[in-house]
């Protein structure tokens, strides 16, 4: 399996200082279109974080932009997240996304999609990352903005706090 990550995954891992679990958890990659997403001022170092983790920055070429472009005319997707299907499902990647109008596409179009939650979950079950540190990832998301799926959240924190305790 290799991992193509979309922004908002970043972000949220960048939140958490966890950007490094993602080459460990498989080979990972990001189109440099969308790491151009990541660039912002409240968070000055993410790109930077993202290259010394070792995730493969993918340069978009000037082809698949037209060969992205469907996947726009019939949902509301950003050029980023066309490319990202594009490119997922032309070279079978696993996209890590969390926006549900790409979860919704992806599922139509057969791609392999999975989000932050599975990150913890995977985090956890390879003994990346100790419980009670993930405990605090699920904690500071929500602070931050990132809204994840409630029940998800539940289960996976009754699953870590077994492991914490």
């Amino acid at each position: 399996m290799i991992l193509l990550s979309d922004a908002n995954v970043i972000i949220d891992l960048a939140y958490v200082g966890g950007i490094w679990v993602l080459p460990r958890l498989a080979d990972t990659e990001i189109l440099d279109l969308v790491l151009m997403e990541c660039e912002h001022p409240s968070q000055p170092m993410l790109v930077d974080d993202v290259k010394a983790a070792g995730i493969r920055v993918i340069p978009v070429q000037a082809d698949w932009i037209n060969q992205a472009e469907p996947y726009r005319r019939n949902s509301p997707l950003s050029m980023q997240d066309c490319l990202n299907v594009f490119y997922a499902k032309n070279y079978q990647r696993t996209l890590l996304a969390g926006d549900l109008p790409l979860r919704e596409v992806c599922h139509k179009e057969g791609i392999d999609l999975r989000g932050s939650i599975w990150i913890v979950q995977q985090a956890f079950e390879q003994g990346l990352v100790p419980a009670k540190e993930l405990l605090q990832w699920m904690k500071t998301w929500p602070e931050k903005g990132r809204r994840l799926p409630k029940a998800d959240l539940k289960r996976l924190a009754d699953l870590l706090q077994t492991g914490a305790d």
